[in-house]
């Protein structure tokens, strides 16, 4: 027996050696490919396209263990991995892998890792994936997969990670197959379509081991109250199941997931109020339940999740109270957003007391208040401040001072009034983002060089000269203040090193002088407004070398001379607003065939000569306003070549109308004549298609063609000399809101096509020798009289003035004729009325004459109405003696 024990400890070491023996008999060295799933990579790549060459290390020549992406486990070199997902910081257009997914990966039987994310390949996803039996991470995020997700996957029983998201038109059946995954931890199927699968809540929470689970934007819509009352997510972490379209309160079940670090609910419609029950989630660290309907206060268990990092309940409009103080007890808090609701009352330092980790406070759009002592100490160091439309005091907040790491700063339409602190732009100069717009903020910055990457202090009171700029600024819009002096400083100052100036926008203020020729020095230009001011003189030729201007207005000025040729230069201009100026001479040949223009603004100058057919090319035309001008000629009649106002397909750069940059964009807008008013379009320009050649000198006919631009939505032609009729294709314009056709020399009759155009709403035919009846329709029979004035052959409602044989019929309806027709319905009305009367009146007085019981119920009841009368009347009377007595006592 003591001779065995040797043995049985031997007998280990052993097997040890024989295994190891085994090994380096095998054919591979140690670490070397095999060659069967060498050839089978091969067959794998030959399948796939890869513009990038990204796997142009995988040759005969190598081993394939070394190759881009592939992974060989260290001792018997058999493939484990492939990690062939396109790098978030490449080129993603011209770096993805396409093509098919060969069944050549089925020899890799010791493949555990397969990551094919950020990729484009189409088409279903191969069900013999789930043949790959040593699978334990699968990442096919991303890669343009369509189709039914097989159910074959289910058969990776040993599967720890799948990842299926942002591919959208993938979709679901069912799920059932999901739970045979037994041993998965992380599921991702954002934006996979599962609105059919009613039990996905079921099939899921039958997995215990998954801690991560993303349904985000699956159009999930019902059914999240599991038929089991509860979800057995007994090991879930993350539960991500925004942007969804659930309407109903949040499930109990949700509350018993203690375990949950991050959740997600955003973007959906529940709707109810915050359930103190959050507070149990003591785990919680990211909690996310904007644009969403919940009403009511916010909970103050909330102030219990002292794991809390992130806390968003932003754009819920029907939340309201007051801000709970136990949120001041989230100490591990770096981000709180509350904006876009109904909340009041004032926000305070107990709000803030233990919160040291903040780094973003986003409160805006909402009736709180800041009401902090003026000395006041946060306890947080910012970056980020969102605090527009919120009530920030009129006083500019002074414990803005103690924050050193704010690089965006939001206080928009925040209610200051009051001006800048001397502390203020020496501190803020290191800032990358200051929007002050929309208060009453006054001070001189004359003295003030900015250097801030993005500054909107627009609708403000700043006065003085023009601040100078440091080479980083990128966005500047100081309009609508009380700038005053010339340009001149601004345009010719020299930087250190290259501009960054793309957005230059100082209109609606007081500045003087002349455009300086050093345009020169801002090459980055993108959008220039200087409108609405006192400038003066020629645009100066330097302008031209803005080779990336997109959008220049400069209406409203004292401008005068040509247009300069210069401007061509600037190949992708899209917007010229050179409206209400003294511009002469005819229209440059440059601007017509400027292709990327959407937007020509030229009204109110001293244009002559005709308008150049070249103008039809401009597909993506969608404003043309030239009135006001002395124009010559005719209107062009290939007008309906201009694609953007036909209602085709709009092209065109919207860039041009809006910059983005980071949180913001700046929008181009324009002061347009539309509906016989003027008026500021901005946010919804791009959608706005007009042509206006009114008060010039045109001739000649309404070309027919013009009536087939039936996405225009204003056409006004008035005070020309037009002649000829209004074709009958103007029915086919059926967006059209105004035509204003007045004051012309157009003869004929009113097509009664107009009747078709269902959206107008301004209307003016006036002072013309339009003949005939006014077409009969609800909708022109709204106009007023005066829209039909001065057109002495017209006749018809809504004119006074009858057309011939009107008076007849007129007589007709007065005669005996008109008069026995009318009879029967007359006595028959009167008939009917009173055998109505009769049979009512008998139907209540004959239940009562029969029927003993209800009458004396009835006369009981008219007793108890008049003793109950008697008896108020007679309190009253006492009451108001009473009163009549003290006062004659007093």
């Amino acid at each position: 027996m003591r001779n065995s024990i040797p043995v049985i400890l031997l007998f280990p070491l052993v097997c040890f050696l024989s295994s190891i023996i085994s090994i380096l008999c095998e054919p591979n060295t140690l670490g070397v490919c095999n060659e069967k799933e060498k050839h089978a990579l091969l067959r794998f790549k030959q399948a796939l396209s890869d513009p990038a060459n990204r796997l142009s290390s995988w040759s005969m020549d190598e081993d394939c263990c070394r190759w881009e992406a592939v992974h060989c486990n260290n001792v018997t070199g058999r493939v484990v991995e492939l990690q062939l997902g396109t790098p978030y910081d490449s080129d993603y257009t011209n770096f993805t892998l396409g093509g098919e997914i060969s069944p050549a990966l089925l020899e890799l039987e010791f493949l555990s890792y397969l990551d094919l994310s950020w990729n484009y390949f189409e088409g279903p996803i191969p069900s013999f994936l789930g043949s790959m039996g040593s699978l334990r991470y699968l990442d096919l995020s991303d890669t343009g997969f369509g189709g039914v997700v097989p159910h074959q996957l289910g058969n990776l029983s040993t599967l720890r990670h799948l990842d299926l998201g942002y591919n959208y038109g993938l979709y679901v059946e069912n799920l059932d197959w999901i739970s045979h995954l037994s041993f998965l931890n992380y599921l991702d199927m954002d934006g996979v379509d599962l609105h059919k699968e009613v039990h996905w809540l079921e099939s899921v929470s039958m997995i215990p081991s998954l801690s991560e689970l993303h349904f985000s934007n699956c159009r999930l819509d019902r059914n999240m109250v599991s038929s089991l009352g509860y979800a057995n997510f007994t090991s879930l972490t993350v539960l991500d199941i925004s942007e969804n379209h659930f309407n109903l309160e949040i499930p109990n079940w949700l509350f018993n997931l203690t375990s949950l670090v991050a959740l997600y609910l955003s973007n959906n419609q529940f709707k109810g109020q915050i359930s103190e029950s959050f507070g149990q989630l003591k785990y919680l660290e990211y909690l996310d339940l904007d644009f969403n309907s919940f009403h009511g206060p916010i909970p103050t268990s909330i102030g219990n999740l002292s794991s809390l990092r992130y806390l968003f309940i932003g754009e819920n409009p029907l939340i309201n109270g007051t801000l709970p103080t136990s949120l001041g007890l989230l100490s591990n808090l770096e981000s709180l957003e509350v904006g876009g609701n109904s909340l009041t009352g004032n926000i305070s330092e107990v709000h803030f007391t233990t919160l040291l980790k903040l780094k973003v406070l986003t409160i805006y759009e909402t009736s709180l208040s800041f009401h902090v002592n003026s000395n006041w100490t946060p306890p947080f160091q910012l970056e980020y401040l969102e605090a527009y439309s919120c009530k920030m005091g009129l006083k500019f907040p002074a414990w803005l001072q103690t924050q050193n790491s704010l690089s965006d700063i939001f206080l928009s339409s925040s209610g200051i009034v009051d001006t800048t602190p001397n502390w203020f732009w020496k501190w803020a100069s290191s800032i990358q983002q200051i929007h002050l717009s929309d208060n009453q903020i006054s001070g001189d910055l004359s003295q003030v060089v900015l250097n801030n990457s993005i500054l909107d202090l627009s609708s403000n009171r700043f006065s003085g000269r023009l601040p100078l700029l440091s080479s980083n600024v990128v966005v500047l819009n100081i309009a609508n203040n009380s700038f005053s002096g010339q340009i001149f400083p601004l345009i010719c100052q020299k930087t250190d090193g290259r501009s960054k100036l793309e957005v230059l926008d100082i209109s609606n203020n007081a500045l003087s002088g002349e455009l300086s020729d050093c345009w020169m020095h801002w090459p980055s230009l993108t959008h220039i407004n200087l409108g609405n001011n006192n400038l003066s003189g020629e645009i100066p030729d330097s302008m031209g070398s803005l080779v990336a201007l997109k959008a220049v207005s400069l209406r409203n000025n004292s401008l005068y001379g040509d247009i300069p040729s210069s401007l061509g230069n600037c190949k992708v201009l899209g917007l010229l607003n050179l409206s209400d100026n003294k511009f002469l001479g005819i229209i440059p040949r440059w601007i017509v065939e400027r292709m990327s223009l959407m937007i020509i603004h030229l009204r109110s100058n001293k244009f002559m000569g005709g308008i150049p057919s070249q103008i039809c090319q401009l597909s993506s035309l969608r404003v043309l306003d030239l009135a006001n001008n002395c124009l010559l000629g005719t209107i062009p009649k290939c007008l309906n070549n201009i694609s953007a106002m036909a209602g085709g397909r709009s092209g065109g750069d919207f860039t041009v109308l809006e910059a983005d940059y980071d949180y913001e964009s700046y929008m181009e807008s324009l002061i347009l004549n539309i509906k016989g008013r003027d008026s500021e379009y901005k946010e919804i320009l791009q959608y706005v298609r007009m042509i206006d050649l009114s008060s010039n000198n045109l001739s000649g006919s309404i070309p027919v063609e013009i009536f087939s631009l039936s996405g225009l939505q204003s056409l006004n032609l008035s005070h020309n000399h037009l002649m000829g009729m209004i074709s009958v294709e103007i029915g086919g314009m059926e967006y059209l809101e105004s035509l204003d056709l007045s004051r012309n020399n157009l003869s004929g009759e009113i097509p009664q096509t107009m009747a078709n155009l269902t959206f107008l709403d301004v209307l003016n035919l006036s002072y013309n020798n339009l003949s005939g009846r006014i077409p009969s329709s609800t909708q022109i029979q709204t106009f007023s009289p005066l829209s039909f004035f001065g057109n002495v052959e017209l006749c018809g409602a809504p004119l006074p003035k009858n057309c011939p044989g009107d008076e007849e019929e007129e007589t007709q309806r007065s005669t005996g004729v008109g008069e026995n027709r009318e009879f029967p319905e007359i006595a028959w009305f009167y008939v009917g009325m009173g055998s109505g009367f009769f049979v009512g009146l008998w139907g209540v007085c004959g239940c009562l004459f029969f029927n003993k019981a209800w009458r004396h119920a009835y006369f009981q009841y008219l007793d108890d109405i008049k003793d109950s009368a008697y008896v108020a009347i007679a309190i009253k009377l006492k009451w108001l003696h009473q009163k009549l007595g003290i006062y004659n006592t007093g």
